[in-house]
């Protein structure tokens, strides 16, 4: 069976455009995960949110976010704050950073202040950003089903440090094969991969696309922020000068070491050891006892036949000789039987 496609949008050139789907380039479904079981009856437990404070159940209704500004301390956010601080980064250009030496070198981004808020940013008046002549200016991406490449790099530019998760960019229908075919051959004519942003999950992510066999490649990237700059744990290594003696030892090592790539390698032998054992304690193992509330047993079913059979004879008229005792005691008594009526 197909996967089905994560996001489904279209791929934008200048003005050529084509209608693309994504589909994860990993899988975690043959992931093994465990869940929280009650050992004495095996079912699964439940868990439940609890006021660290008062000790109290709360409901999901009341679930919300907070940001952290003392010891237990936060600053409640509403949906809509965030939904306002989305639209603004849009329109937003990008901070400049001063230019560094070694292109690998991932950028620092160190804030002045922690970020505020967006409901507290807007009780007070906010200064226009000031946006310097040589900052290239960020465009205007709305939540738009579009991923529109504005600038292309060398891909051995890009530190590794930087990619996040990979997907599969294919073509959706026979029209827009070929303007799919002209963006993949001239970027791997060119030797480049493309960067643009596109809306995941509700929010923007930057993304770098390649070109990849007969389709494309797309990962997205993580931002400047979350990546540490090596320099500050590189930087208390000294500098040795090495005997050239012990680099052509070494270099020989590394050449009877040296084959290519086997993705075999890449094998996760605890998982495989893991499945074996759970396979085998599978076979072999006794499962606890379950005690099922919620199923009824099958003997306490009442059958709806039985049951209409049983109303059936509760409801049949009284046998004439009954009905006859019934009106002399009435009489007896003093009391006049009903007439019945005949049919017209």
């Amino acid at each position: 069976m197909a996967p089905r496609a994560h996001w489904k949008g279209f791929l934008k050139l200048s003005l050529v455009s084509c209608p693309i789907a994504l589909y994860p380039a990993i899988s975690a479904a043959e992931k093994v995960s465990f869940r929280h079981v009650n050992r004495q009856t095996g079912n699964r437990l439940r868990q439940q949110l609890v006021d660290t404070v008062t000790g109290e159940v709360v409901g999901s209704q009341n679930k919300g976010r907070g940001y952290e500004v003392g010891e237990n301390d936060f600053l409640i956010v509403e949906n809509e704050e965030l939904e306002v601080a989305q639209q603004e980064a849009r329109v937003r250009a990008f901070n400049v950073a001063p230019a560094q030496p070694d292109t690998m070198q991932p950028r620092r981004n160190v804030p002045t202040q922690p970020p505020v808020p967006t409901k507290l940013a807007r009780e007070r008046p906010e200064a226009p950003p000031i946006v310097p002549p040589s900052a290239p200016p960020r465009p205007i991406i709305q939540h738009t089903r579009t991923i529109e490449l504005d600038r292309f790099v060398d891909p051995n530019q890009i530190d590794a440090a930087y990619y996040n998760a990979p997907y599969f960019i294919v073509p959706r229908d026979a029209v827009g094969q070929e303007a799919f075919a002209v963006i993949r051959d001239a970027m791997a004519a060119k030797g480049l991969v493309g960067i643009g942003r596109v809306v995941l999950s509700n929010r923007e992510r930057p993304i770098l696309i390649e070109p990849r066999g007969s389709g494309l490649r797309a990962i997205t990237l993580r931002y400047v922020h979350e990546v540490r700059d090596a320099a500050e744990y590189f930087a208390d290594i000294p500098k040795l000068t090495l005997p050239d003696e012990m680099l052509t030892i070494t270099s020989h090592i590394l050449d009877t070491k040296t084959e290519d790539f086997d993705p075999v390698y890449l094998e996760d032998r605890y998982r495989t050891v893991l499945v074996e054992k759970l396979r085998e304690k599978q076979a072999h193992a006794q499962k606890p006892v379950r005690s099922i509330a919620s199923t009824p047993s099958r003997q306490n079913v009442i059958s709806l036949m039985d049951a209409l059979k049983r109303s059936l004879a509760t409801e049949r008229p009284t046998a004439p000789s009954a009905r006859r005792a019934t009106v002399a005691s009435k009489r007896a008594a003093g009391k006049r039987p009903p007439r019945s009526r005949k049919a017209s």
